[in-house]
């Protein structure tokens, strides 16, 4: 079965800017959650310096026993019923981490203001796993956020994938093959958000 999927630029932006007007309807609640002390290492000092007042940061959360199988969450201090932009990093499926700055920083700065919970994932990496391998370790992510999305203020049917590069490829393997989701236990998401991934264009 050929996994990888070749998607049109005008599909492309208009699934973005569908995905991010869904996103922008969406209003932070007032009901603050109570987390666990274990759930919420301190923030690094790299994040320190660019985090917005008000965002909560939870570390390493595990969605499998994998050590690359974690996710990180950064929540607006009182939510509910919030959307979520579910991240997921590139590098070439073989490098790349979901704590890197140019991954969150700007997601977080723009989106948890507004009332929005942005999770970023790490996912198994070549050549421990191929793509197809790495877009069911997303499917996994998916499902576990869901899952736990109205302990953080979220709505688990209000969740915009993201991805980049590499991520954006696991992403549209998502969209294209629903069942990969489905067997994780992953319910259907709001839309999709593409960026700059190349391995889109299968000739080229």
């Amino acid at each position: 079965m050929n996994t990888l999927i070749d998607v049109g630029r005008a599909t492309r932006r208009i699934v973005c800017v569908t995905a991010l007007l869904l996103l922008a309807a969406g209003a932070c609640g007032a009901a603050q959650d109570t987390l666990d002390a274990d759930e919420a290492p301190p923030t690094p000092a790299s994040h320190a310096r660019w985090l917005p007042p008000q965002v909560q940061l939870l570390r390493d959360l595990r969605y499998g026993d994998h050590e690359r199988q974690r996710l990180d969450v950064y929540r607006p201090a009182q939510a509910q019923g919030a959307a979520t932009v579910f991240m997921v990093h590139g590098g070439g499926w073989a490098h790349g981490d979901k704590a890197m700055d140019s991954v969150v920083k700007h997601k977080v700065q723009a989106w948890v203001p507004r009332g929005v919970v942005v999770v970023s994932v790490n996912y198994r990496l070549l050549p421990q796993a191929a793509p197809l391998e790495q877009a069911r370790d997303v499917a996994r992510a998916l499902a576990f956020a869901q899952s736990r999305s109205t302990e953080w203020g979220g709505d688990p049917a209000r969740f915009v994938l993201m991805g980049h590069s590499a991520g954006a490829h696991l992403v549209a393997l998502l969209d294209a093959m629903p069942a990969l989701a489905a067997e994780a236990g992953a319910t259907r998401w709001l839309g999709s958000v593409l960026l700059d991934s190349a391995a889109l264009d299968v000739p080229a």
